[in-house]
């Protein structure tokens, strides 16, 4: 808290005024981090553009405002983040907003005939996963790095997008290939 308080260039009973604590002012934070990002979403997803066109829009606005956070606070370790219980409740919340915000574009894609899925919210479910799968590579840098080659986010953004949104398009029967072990 000493550290935080010379930094803002406030005394330190000041800060704990506002915080008790510096696990208080990482909850803030986070909730305020949380916030900009939801809007930042809903506001892409509220433009009057296809479905598959907002699916793209909320991919690159998410990862670019997580890479951009994963720089800003690349200091505080997984470890620190497993010991508040406030950190992994806001990811739920975060998970359930996100979960509804692209059931609805999966919904709308169905109804205009851009996509052909069925089961909305499983399609979404699996979709959330797999984005949520290239955070923390992403943010490390590791996603980026293939063989000798350095790529661009936005080029495995592009990838990505142009493989969902291909998939997302398709008769299930389509892509029933299975590998059986």
């Amino acid at each position: 808290m000493e550290d935080i308080a010379r930094k803002v260039g406030i005394a330190k009973a000041t800060l704990y005024r506002y915080f008790s604590s510096k696990e208080d002012i990482l909850r803030e934070i986070i909730n305020h981090e949380g916030e900009i990002l939801r809007n930042k979403l809903q506001e892409v997803v509220e433009k009057n553009t296809s479905p598959d066109l907002k699916i793209g829009n909320y991919t690159y606005t998410r990862f670019h405002y997580l890479r951009k956070l994963a720089l800003y606070y690349k200091t505080l370790s997984e470890e620190y983040y497993g010991q508040m219980p406030f950190i992994e409740r806001e990811r739920q919340r975060f998970d359930l907003f996100e979960l509804d915000m692209l059931e609805k574009i999966l919904m709308e894609g169905r109804e205009q005939g851009v996509f052909d899925v069925h089961d909305t919210r499983l399609y979404t479910f699996v979709l959330l996963q797999a984005v949520k799968a290239l955070e923390l590579p992403l943010a490390r840098g590791q996603a980026s790095k293939m063989d000798d080659r350095e790529l661009e986010l936005d080029d495995v953004l592009d990838l990505l997008l142009k493989i969902l949104i291909r998939v997302l398009g398709r008769n299930e029967m389509d892509i029933s290939c299975r590998v059986i072990a």
